[in-house]
């Protein structure tokens, strides 16, 4: 009993509940009966099952892990960190994906502890430009752009 009151098994028990309540709330929407790979919940469908295999996968982690909290290292980092995810959530429609996803790499890699210079530029920009490929040029989903370019 002591395992499942973990505040661990808590948290990722609440992220499962979370994942299978949006993911049956996904078969109330009303929408056209045409095929369902052209359904607005289709993506989502997709997100919502590999967060509900990941949440299930941590879960069961969890439970078998038996550890004590440990104290969190870096306050400054959680604080730096979520500051920069409320930025990025907040910017990125008005200034595009590409642009705030580089200066948000840039912002968090090293806040992770990554601090090679040349490993956090290669990532900052090599990953956001590859899923703005990726979708804006291959699955033809548009993500947003900048005000400066249509093309980033």
């Amino acid at each position: 009993m002591q395992r499942i009151a973990n505040e661990r098994v808590i948290v990722q028990l609440g992220l499962l509940i979370v994942a299978v309540a949006l993911y049956a709330s996904t078969f109330a929407q009303s929408f056209s009966a045409s095929d369902l790979a052209q359904s607005p919940m289709f993506f989502p469908r997709i997100i919502l099952t590999l967060w509900i295999g990941l949440s299930v996968i941590a879960l069961v982690q969890a439970i078998r892990k038996d550890d004590r909290a440990t104290p969190i290292a870096s306050w400054t980092r959680i604080g730096i960190i979520l500051v920069a995810a409320l930025a990025y959530t907040n910017v990125i429609g008005s200034e595009g994906f590409f642009l705030p996803s580089v200066v948000f790499a840039l912002i968090c890699l090293p806040a992770f502890g990554i601090r090679n210079p040349l490993l956090v530029g290669l990532f900052a920009i090599l990953v956001p430009g590859a899923l703005l490929l990726l979708f804006n040029h291959t699955l033809g989903m548009p993500l947003p752009t900048s005000r400066f370019s249509y093309l980033f």
